[in-house]
C-alpha cells in the first residue's frame, strides 16, 4: 500500500539519500571553564580559542560553583563572552548546548542566553544581514533570527532561579528557504520548533555570544554558565536526557570512547523511533514512511557494524587517537543525517494513523473516499486467485482434487462421443456429452436421461453432484497413469472425481508461508475458512489501511487452526467476533504451516447495535 506520498517527504528523502556519506561532524567549540579565564579548552578556528573583548565590554571572569566545577559568570553588566564565529560555528546546520543558571528571575528581566551574527551590528544600523538568538525575557523563552527580516517565535517555560538547566538550540539549513528547521530544548524537552525559518546565511566578521547580546543595551545573563558545546550536526531532534557529565575534549581517547558509547546510545533511541514510525505507518508499499523505515533499518545495520569495528580499535593499547576520533564522529554524523527526514514523516504518519483509528465506517458512510482501492466483499470467495491475492511468500497455489473410482463402475457404452452410464435404482440410462453451438464456437457438457436409450430427455445442463459435505462430476477415464493419482490405473469409462465443497484451487505451504490478500472491505462478523491443515497450522491476522496489525487481530492472539474443515472459524483471544473489521479497508495475513488453503468468506453471525452516523 502507498501512503504519505507529497512531493515535500520525497524531497526530504531525497536529502537523506544524498547525505547518508555527509563530511565528518565535528565538535566545533567546546568550553567547560575549569581554568582561571573564559577560554575554551578546544576552538576549531582558533587554537588559542580566546573570548575577544567587544567594544567597551570587558571578558567575563569564571568563578566556583559552577555544574561539574568552575563556571562562567556573566552577572556583571560590564562583562562579555564573545568568540570569533570562522570555523566554530556553522550557520547551515548545527547545535550549541550549555547548562545556565539564573541567580534571578523578573518578568521583565532579560536573560541573554546564545547569539550569533553576522556581522555584530544594532539592529538600529540596518547592517544584520544574518542573526540567531535566544533568550529569557521573564518566563517567557524567545527564538529571533534575522535573514535579514527580523522573526521570532516564544514559549513560556518553567525556569527555577538557583537551579541549573540545560538548553540545547540547534539548526538546519541545507533545505533551504522555508523549509530550514530550527530546535530550542530546555532539560530534553521541546520548547520552540520552527519547521518554515529562512536558513542562516555565513559569512566574514560573524561572532557567537554567550550571555549578552551583541549591542548590549545593559542586558545580560544574571547567572552563570557551564559546559558550553557546539557543533556542525542536529544533535536531536526528538526529547532527550540531558548527559550528566561533561563532555571529554575532541581529539583525545577519552573523547573517543565517549562518543562511542554516545553514539551506540543515540542508535537505539533511533531504533525506536523507526519502530514508532512502523507502528504508525507499516513498512509496506512504496510511500515515504515506509521507504523511511527500510532505508533506516538498513543504515541500522550498517552503524551496528561499524560501532562493532571501532569497539575493537578502542581496546587497542596504542590507537591512532586522531584518526579514532574523526570515524567516531563520522559515524556519529551518519546517525545524525539519518534522523533528519524521520521527525516530519513521523508527523505525517501520526496524523493519518489518527485518522484511520478515528473512523465511523459504518455501512451507510461508506464511500469511494473511505474505500479507496479497496474491493468490497460479500459472501464467500471460492477462489484464492489473482482479484483477491497480493502476495504469496513460501505458498504457491495449486489445482485441488481428490479422486474417488466408484466402487462398482456400471456398464459403459460408447455414444455419440459421450459416456453412458445405466443407474438400475431408477432403471435409466445417464448420459454425459459435449453439445455443441450451431457455429461450432461452444461446447459445453450436458446430462439427458433416457429409459430405453431410444426416447432421451431434453439434454440439459448439469452442475456438479452435490453429496453433503462434498461435491463430484463424471469424467471419462483412460487406461493410463491419471496426474493426480498416479498409482491409480483406470480402464475406459466413466469415472466420478469428489473433494469437500468449495475445494477447486488451493493455496498450499509445507515448511511455512505467508499469504496476503489485496485490500477489501468485508461484510460481515465472522471469518470463516475452508482449509486443510491435519498435520500443521493456520493463523490469522489483520492489518489496517495504513499496513498496521489491528489490536486485537494479531497472529499471536489468533488460536490456531488445525484439522480438515469446510468451515473452520477463526478465533482471537477475545473471541470470534470480526464486528470491529467491517466496513472498514484491511487486508488478511494468512499464515500456513503444512496447511492448505481453499477459500474464505465473512459471514454475519451476530446482532450489533449500530448507532446513528455523526456525519448526517
Amino acid at each position: 500500500m502507498i501512503i504519505l506520498r507529497t512531493n515535500s517527504y520525497f524531497l526530504m528523502l531525497g536529502l537523506f539519500l544524498a547525505c547518508t556519506s555527509h563530511s565528518t561532524a565535528k565538535v566545533l567549540f567546546q568550553a567547560n571553564f575549569e581554568g582561571a579565564s573564559a577560554r575554551a579548552e578546544y576552538a576549531l578556528g582558533n587554537p588559542e580559542a580566546r573570548a575577544v573583548i567587544t567594544g567597551t565590554y570587558q571578558v567575563a571572569g569564571v568563578v566556583d560553583g559552577g555544574r561539574w566545577g568552575r563556571a562562567l559568570d556573566v552577572t556583571q553588566a560590564g562583562s562579555n563572552c564573545t568568540y570569533e564565529a570562522a570555523e566554530n560555528f556553522d550557520p547551515h546546520r548545527g547545535t550549541a548546548e550549555m547548562w545556565f543558571r539564573l541567580d534571578e528571575q523578573g518578568e521583565e528581566t532579560y536573560h541573554p542566553l546564545f547569539g550569533w551574527y553576522r556581522p555584530p551590528h544594532q539592529p538600529g544600523a540596518q547592517k544584520r544581514q544574518s542573526a540567531m538568538e535566544v533568550y529569557l525575557h521573564g518566563s517567557v523563552m524567545v527564538l529571533a533570527w534575522y535573514n535579514p527580516e527580523p522573526r521570532s517565535t516564544l514559549k513560556k517555560v518553567a525556569v527555577e532561579v538557583g537551579r541549573w538547566h540545560h538548553l540545547e538550540i540547534n539548526w538546519d539549513g541545507e533545505p533551504g528557504k522555508g523549509q530550514s528547521v530550527y530546535n530550542v530544548f530546555l532539560d530534553g524537552k521541546s520548547v520552540i520548533r520552527v519547521v518554515d525559518g529562512h536558513p542562516l546565511q555565513g559569512g566574514e566578521g560573524a561572532q557567537f555570544h554567550v550571555g549578552i547580546w551583541d549591542y548590549g543595551f545593559g542586558y545580560f545573563l544574571h547567572g552563570k554558565m557551564d559546559g558550553l558545546r557546539i557543533t556542525d550536526q542536529v544533535e536531536h531532534a526528538v526529547e532527550f536526557e540531558p548527559p550528566e557529565l561533561p563532555y571529554a575534549k575532541p581529539a583525545t581517547i577519552e573523547y573517543a570512547r565517549a562518543a562511542h558509547v554516545r553514539t551506540r546510545l543515540r542508535l537505539k533511541r533511533y531504533e525506536v523511533e523507526l519502530n514508532l514510525l512502523l507502528n504508525y505507518s507499516g513498512a509496506k508499499g512504496d510511500g515515504a514512511a515506509a521507504r523511511a523505515i527500510r532505508i533506516g533499518q538498513g543504515i541500522v545495520k550498517q552503524i551496528e557494524a561499524k560501532l562493532a569495528v571501532l569497539q575493537g580499535r578502542l581496546a587497542d593499547g596504542n590507537p591512532n587517537v586522531t584518526n579514532l576520533c574523526s570515524a567516531v564522529d563520522a559515524v556519529a554524523d551518519q546517525l545524525s543525517v539519518a534522523w533528519l527526514p524521520i521527525q516530519p514523516i513521523m508527523a505525517e504518519a501520526v496524523a493519518a494513523a489518527i485518522a484511520e483509528d478515528r473512523r465511523a465506517l459504518l455501512f451507510k458512510d461508506l464511500n469511494d473516499g473511505l474505500t479507496g482501492k479497496a474491493m468490497i466483499l460479500n459472501g464467500r470467495q471460492l477462489f484464492i486467485d489473482d482479484s483477491v491475492l497480493e502476495e504469496c511468500d513460501g505458498a504457491r497455489r495449486v489445482i485441488s482434487a481428490a479422486v474417488r473410482v466408484m466402487d462398482e463402475v456400471p456398464s459403459v457404452a460408447r455414444w455419440g462421443g459421450g459416456r453412458l452410464v445405466y443407474d438400475p435404482v431408477t432403471a435409466q440410462f445417464d448420459l454425459w456429452c459435449l453439445v455443441e453451438s450451431e457455429d461450432q464456437g461452444e461446447q459445453v457438457l450436458c446430462w439427458a436421461t433416457s429409459g430405453d436409450t431410444k426416447i432421451w430427455r431434453a439434454p440439459q445442463r448439469k452442475l456438479p453432484l452435490t453429496m453433503g459435505g462434498r461435491v463430484g462430476w463424471y469424467a471419462a477415464g483412460r487406461e493410463r497413469s491419471v496426474w493426480f493419482h498416479p498409482e491409480t490405473l483406470l480402464e475406459n469409462g466413466m469415472v466420478l472425481s469428489t473433494d469437500r465443497r468449495d475445494r477447486f484451487i488451493a493455496v498450499e505451504a509445507e515448511e511455512g508461508g505467508m499469504v496476503t490478500t489485496r485490500p477489501f472491505v468485508a461484510i460481515g462478523d465472522t471469518l470463516v475458512l475452508n482449509a486443510r491443515a491435519p498435520e500443521g497450522e493456520i493463523r490469522v491476522e489483520a492489518v489496517d489501511a495504513l499496513g498496521r496489525v489491528i489490536a486485537g487481530f494479531s497472529q499471536g492472539e489468533c488460536e490456531p487452526l488445525r484439522g480438515d474443515e469446510t468451515e473452520f472459524v477463526v478465533s482471537w483471544k477475545d473471541g470470534a467476533n470480526c464486528h470491529s473489521l467491517q466496513a472498514r479497508p484491511i487486508q488478511l495475513r494468512f499464515y500456513l504451516h503444512h496447511a492448505q488453503l481453499f477459500s474464505f468468506d465473512f459471514r454475519i453471525q451476530h446482532n450489533h447495535y449500530v448507532p446513528n452516523s455523526y456525519s448526517q
